[in-house]
């Protein structure tokens, strides 16, 4: 799940862009400039993981709530949240939470706060199709591959960019192991100011939980 909580927030780039842009550049300078006004970010949407090795196709919907370097995550029965500094993953099947330092934990991924400029830092882009259909929508789709691989959980993502829009509608995540995790957005909004203590876990909300602290 921590992977999940680095990946989940790349599929919540969902930002309307009023002018066309023909390039990946154009593109992404457009996508983090837009991001960078956001006091917050909330959004539903539904993550698929397909892995050929065990022939596994999975479909989960969960939320998302972001705020600068901050985020939860919700996805039943699987809660993240992170104040920028810490990590605290709970799970409700056993009603326990894990607690971790954000930097020991990243494990070659990247966090929501990274996400809306990620592709500025130790990236390639590149445009791999300039008019393919996502769901009946024609779209941009956008490469991104890291500089230095061997230190990431993935080896390529691909933007699937709305060209009427200008949004990203769907992200798709090649990992090391060969399987691929896509991301739909249901909805997006960025007029909410989400409070501080969204980003934190409140102990008192889950009665009898098992804490496991790795700080110590």
């Amino acid at each position: 799940m921590k992977k999940i909580s680095a990946l989940i927030v790349l599929a919540l780039c969902s930002f309307v862009l009023t002018t066309q842009a023909q390039t990946s550049k154009e593109i992404l300078d457009k996508l983090s400039a837009k991001a960078k006004n956001f006091k917050s970010i909330t959004s539903d949407f539904s993550s698929t993981l397909n892995n050929p090795k065990t022939g596994g196709n999975q479909t989960h919907n969960g939320s998302v709530k972001i705020k600068g370097s901050k985020y939860y995550v919700n996805m039943g029965d699987y809660q993240i949240w992170s104040d920028g500094t810490t990590v605290w993953n709970y799970n409700k099947s056993d009603n326990s939470v894990t607690i971790d330092n954000l930097a020991d934990v990243k494990d070659g991924g990247f966090d929501p706060a990274e996400m809306f400029t990620i592709w500025e830092k130790n990236f390639k882009h590149d445009m791999r199709n300039a008019n393919v259909n996502v769901d009946g929508v024609n779209c941009y789709q956008i490469g991104l591959n890291p500089n230095d691989p061997k230190n990431k959980s993935y080896h390529t993502i691909f933007l699937y960019v709305d060209k009427t829009k200008m949004e990203v509608v769907k992200v798709e995540v090649k990992t090391r192991e060969n399987a691929t995790i896509t991301y739909k957005i249901k909805n997006f909004k960025t007029t909410t100011d989400v409070p501080d203590t969204e980003f934190t876990f409140n102990k008192s909300k889950f009665p009898n939980v098992e804490v496991i602290d790795n700080r110590i």
